[in-house]
């Protein structure tokens, strides 16, 4: 791990000091009856989101890109567009950084975009190709001029690639605050690319992931002692690895960030467990209306582990003492109550949408505003 990784590393674990949860021990006594809702006794502890920072940074190490005199070779942020297909960016070690769509289909064309410069596309079908047991090859040149294109990918962390989160973090250093605004990493890409067959919506939509805790540990160690509110103003679909999440959350309270909805955004899945990290929570409201479920902002549902729904796990799982101890640590008395309201609120492949009256039983949203 180079000395960057280390310091970067060291700063996103410094913002955790203070955040573990719970009795402080994992283990637990046999249950001999049936538990109604789960206990909320995880203990969230620096070793843990270490391990996962260590296991996630390896997918984002994984990919080198060799396009025009540079060298690309850390991923920044991930999203899945289609079976087989994803769209990633890539920095180089200037800081400079591109957007590139891998295609795995046998007939296949990949893309390579730069931000308002500009799009190029090269063969990067199965004849192009070179697959060994560890790594992807491809060897190929761009269609406008010919360059030389040299792609090389980690197979077993290619599919890991879109968990990585899809959502940017500005910070904005108001006089007497720091504003954190969420946006959409690959709005322009799609835009650009696709047109029009990519609706707008899904153009402003992104995901949560490791991504959004590095980014976010960045901006506190920057800004530390001063008042910040992190607005999401784009649509966030939810979070593609909950496990690093929720420690995302744990570093918006222990920092006393205050977490707002703006008009121009919602928040659905693991984008309402940030929003329940902070300290004062606003919503401002789309459209003027107190059915603020109509506006579609602020979203919830169940999970399941792609075989059993979270209900048919027994509740002293460790999956669902996590998002007990979580919802404790950030709505209080009410935590557990509400996790288990989000696991009666839609099935995993649906969607609820918070009323005021949900919000106000959960003590969800502090503020309604215009």
């Amino acid at each position: 791990m180079t000395s960057y990784r280390k310091l970067l590393l060291a700063s996103s674990l410094m913002v955790l000091a203070g955040c573990n949860s719970g009795s402080g021990s994992d283990s637990k006594a046999t249950i001999t009856k049936q538990v109604t809702k789960p206990t909320a006794d995880y203990n969230f502890n620096n070793e843990e989101i270490t391990e996962l920072y260590i296991n996630r940074d390896k997918v984002l190490n994984s990919v080198n890109f060799y396009y025009n005199g540079q060298v690309y070779d850390r991923v920044l942020f991930g999203e899945e567009l289609d079976d087989n297909i994803i769209v990633i960016r890539l920095m180089d070690k200037y800081a400079e950084t591109i957007d590139l769509m891998i295609n795995r289909n046998e007939e296949a064309e990949c893309i390579i975009y730069s931000d308002n410069q500009y799009s190029d596309k090269f063969d990067c079908g199965k004849e192009v190709q070179s697959v060994g047991e560890e790594t992807t090859v491809i060897q190929s040149k761009s269609v406008n001029d010919y360059t030389p294109i040299l792609l090389e990918y980690k197979n077993e962390d290619f599919e890991y690639l879109s968990h990585i989160g899809s959502t940017v973090l500005t910070a904005i250093n108001e006089y007497d605050q720091v504003d954190i605004e969420t946006s959409a990493a690959f709005k322009n890409f799609l835009r650009d690319n696709f047109g029009q067959d990519v609706s707008e919506r899904d153009q402003n939509s992104s995901t949560l992931g490791i991504s959004t805790f590095i980014q976010l540990g960045n901006i506190v160690q920057t800004y530390t002692g001063r008042e910040m509110l992190l607005k999401f103003d784009n649509i966030i679909n939810g979070s593609s690895d909950d496990d690093v999440n929720m420690y995302t959350g744990l570093m918006i309270r222990n920092h006393e960030i205050a977490t707002m909805v703006t008009k121009n955004g919602s928040v659905f899945s693991g984008g309402t467990d940030l929003f329940s990290a902070g300290v004062e929570r606003t919503l401002e409201r789309k459209a003027p209306t107190n059915a603020i479920e109509l506006n579609k902002q602020v979203g919830v549902h169940s999970w399941s582990d792609g075989e059993k729904t979270a209900k048919e796990i027994p509740y002293s799982d460790v999956s669902h003492r996590k998002q007990a101890t979580y919802f404790k640590t950030m709505l209080g008395d009410k935590g557990v109550d509400f996790y288990m309201y989000t696991l009666d609120s839609a099935p995993a492949s649906g969607e609820h949408w918070v009323t005021k009256k949900e919000s106000d039983k959960y003590n969800l949203i502090h503020n309604i505003v215009d």
